[in-house]
C-alpha cells in the first residue's frame, strides 16, 4: 500500500460486489493499478463481501464506504467522491469498462495542466446492435471520436474524473450538482474551471439495447431536458407552447447533425450508417417527445426514473448482450 495514491476511483453498487465485478476487473488490470485507491460504496460493507481477494488485489488501496439504501447511484458517488484519498478522483459506472492505458492517460493529461475535468473518449460495449449505437451516439457523441480530443467546453459527466478539491469545495451541495441535469459542469466553469478530452483515456459503455428500455431513456433523458432548458431561459408559457409544438422537427435536426459529425462518408463511424438507421430515428422520436412534455409540463418523474435506470444496466439489454457481457465468479 502506498501512503498517496495517485488516482482515487469510485465504484458504486446499489447491490452487491457480482454488479461491478467486470467494471473492477478492468481497473485491477490497468498498468499503474498500484498508484489507484478504489473506494467501493455499497448499501453495507457485508454487500461487497462476495469479492474474492484476488479480485482487489493490486490497488494501492481499496475501502468500503457503507451508505445505507442507495436510491440514487450520483448522490451516492457524491459521498464517495468526498472521501477519497488522492488529489484525483473518477467516478466509474458498473457498466463501463476502462480500456488498458486509461488511467496513466489520465494521469499524464493532469500532469502540469490547467484541467479541472479530464474527460475520456467514450466507446461501444455491447456494439453487436444499431439501438445500442444510437443510445451512444446520443448520450456521448461528442466524445467518441479520439481526433476530436483536446480541450473542450464539456466532457462527460457520467465516468468522468475531477480534481478532488474543486468538488470538494462545493461541500453539502455536491450530491444535488452530480445528479443527471444537476450542473456541476455549469458551476466549474463558472469557477473557471477548464476541461479537456485525452484520446489515449477509452472507456467502452454498456447501452440500451431494446426498444422499450430505449423509449424509457430516450423519453425521459429528453424530458429532462426540456424541462432544463425552459428553466434556465425563463421560457414565458407562449414560448414553451410554440417549442412544444415544433417538437416534430428536432429529430430531423439531429438526425442531419448526428450523419454528418459521425456517420457521412469518410467520418470515423460511417460504416454503421445503414445499421443504426433505423434504432436513431425512433430513439430521436422518442427524445422528441419527452422534449416536448418537459417544455410543456416540467420534468414530472424523469430525475427519479433516469437514476433507477443506472443501477441494472443488464436488464436493459438484448438477450445475446447479456450473454457476451456476463461475468464468471473467479475461483477462490
Amino acid at each position: 500500500m502506498t501512503a498517496s495514491p495517485a488516482l482515487s476511483i469510485v465504484v458504486v453498487t446499489p447491490h452487491d460486489f457480482a454488479h461491478v465485478r467486470r467494471t473492477v476487473r478492468h481497473l485491477r488490470e490497468q498498468d499503474v493499478a498500484g498508484q489507484l485507491e478504489l473506494v467501493l460504496v455499497a448499501t453495507t460493507e457485508s454487500a461487497v463481501a462476495d469479492a474474492r481477494p484476488s479480485e482487489l488485489a493490486g490497488f494501492s488501496a481499496v475501502r468500503t464506504l457503507a451508505v445505507g439504501p442507495i436510491p440514487n447511484v450520483d448522490r451516492a458517488a457524491a459521498r464517495g467522491v468526498l472521501a477519497v484519498g488522492a488529489d484525483l478522483v473518477a467516478v466509474i459506472e458498473d457498466h463501463a469498462y476502462v480500456r488498458p492505458g486509461w488511467a496513466r492517460a489520465l494521469l499524464a493529461a493532469y500532469a502540469d495542466a490547467p484541467w479541472v475535468s479530464v474527460g475520456s473518449v467514450m466507446e461501444n460495449a455491447n456494439p453487436d446492435s444499431g439501438l445500442s449505437w444510437a443510445n451512444l451516439l446520443l448520450g456521448y457523441g461528442w466524445w467518441i471520436d479520439p481526433a476530436a480530443a483536446g480541450e473542450m467546453r464539456d466532457v462527460p459527466s457520467h465516468n468522468g474524473s475531477y480534481r478532488r478539491a474543486a468538488l470538494a469545495a462545493f461541500g453539502d451541495e455536491l450530491p444535488d450538482l452530480m445528479v443527471r441535469g444537476g450542473g456541476l459542469h455549469d458551476r466549474l466553469r463558472a469557477e473557471g474551471g477548464r476541461m479537456f478530452l485525452a484520446a489515449d483515456a477509452r472507456i467502452a459503455h454498456v447501452n440500451p439495447s431494446t426498444v422499450p428500455a430505449t423509449a424509457d431513456l430516450r423519453v425521459n433523458a429528453g424530458r429532462l431536458y426540456g424541462d432544463d432548458r425552459r428553466r434556465q431561459e425563463r421560457w414565458s408559457a407562449v414560448k414553451r407552447v410554440l417549442y412544444a409544438a415544433a417538437a416534430p422537427l428536432i429529430p430531423v435536426v439531429r438526425f442531419r447533425r448526428i450523419h454528418a459529425e459521425h456517420l457521412a462518408p469518410g467520418r470515423a463511424h460511417a460504416q454503421l450508417s445503414r445499421r443504426v438507421l433505423p434504432g436513431m430515428v425512433a430513439a430521436l422520436l422518442f427524445d422528441a417527445a419527452g422534449q416536448a412534455a418537459g417544455y410543456l409540463r416540467g420534468a414530472g418523474r424523469a430525475p427519479d426514473v433516469l437514476a433507477v435506470f443506472e443501477m441494472d444496466r443488464m436488464q436493459h439489454l438484448r438477450r445475446s448482450d447479456r450473454e457476451r457481457l456476463a461475468e464468471a465468479v473467479p475461483a477462490r
